[in-house]
């Protein structure tokens, strides 16, 4: 039992001191609470490729404030490099408001790691390309601006990174689970930008989007300064069905999904 309590008004002063102790106790709490609510990350394994030769997801896209801003399709085709490996080449097509954004990403078929990336913008203003090569730890880019003046760029990176616009396919080849985490590393050859990137399955709902009901489970991708939000099926082949962009708060809705060709 608690002995004699003074009562203390809501509106009498709180002595310095205390009020700092019990702040510090109620912080101390909730960082505790929030540590034990974060999966520790395991070792990045991707599971076989879920998607085959020709796959197709066609989604709206709105924008921040909910409005239709335009079209995204995600497309994945099979095919073999110089060395007859097996590769696969995830093209993300991007329409909205009279801009088109266009990369494609040669990746392994196993691990997903790039060989090439090649981006195309274009508006009524011109257009600008980025041709990137992943040659081991560095990427060499030569990019290209709407005035047709080349620039030559090589940024080191981890020779275990992914191609950054390829992130939204390829999660669906983890093995997802309520309480799974992992973490990667994504380059984003445009802004020559490198992100260490925390995946986490943070839950599990129904969700409504023009194609259908799906159950999904709720993704995350935090960079540090971002944070990505996905929703994939739970259901093989395990398509993407929303997404949320972390940095330009775009929303994709799936709209349609062709399995293969």
């Amino acid at each position: 039992m608690n002995p004699q309590k003074t009562p203390v008004s809501p509106s009498a002063p709180i002595h310095a001191s205390a009020k700092h102790g019990w702040l510090a106790a109620a912080l101390l709490v909730i960082s505790l609470a929030g540590a034990c609510s974060r999966p520790t990350p395991v070792a990045l394994l991707f599971n076989p490729a879920p998607w085959q030769d020709g796959e197709t997801h066609i989604f709206r896209v709105t924008d921040v404030d909910g409005n239709r801003a335009g079209q995204a399709t995600f497309r994945a085709v099979a095919g073999d490099n110089d060395a007859n490996e097996k590769i696969w080449s995830l093209t993300r097509t991007i329409q909205t408001q009279g801009d088109t954004e266009e990369i494609t990403a040669k990746v392994s078929a196993v691990g997903f790691r790039p060989a090439s990336s090649y981006l195309v913008r274009s508006n009524a203003a011109g257009t600008e390309t980025v041709d990137a090569q992943y040659n081991g730890p560095a990427v060499d880019m030569v990019l290209t601006t709407r005035a047709d003046v080349m620039t030559n760029q090589r940024v080191e990176v981890p020779s275990d990174v992914r191609e950054a616009a390829t992130l939204p396919m390829i999660v669906r080849a983890l093995p997802l689970a309520r309480g799974y985490a992992t973490q990667l590393n994504a380059f984003l050859p445009i802004v020559g930008q490198l992100d260490r990137v925390t995946v986490s399955v943070v839950g599990d709902e129904q969700v409504t989007v023009p194609a259908g009901v799906y159950d999904a489970w709720v993704v995350t991708l935090d960079t540090g300064d971002a944070v990505s939000r996905l929703w994939i099926a739970k259901a093989a082949p395990y398509p993407l069905v929303k997404y949320i962009d972390g940095r330009n708060k775009a929303t994709f809705e799936l709209e349609s999904f062709v399995a293969d060709q």
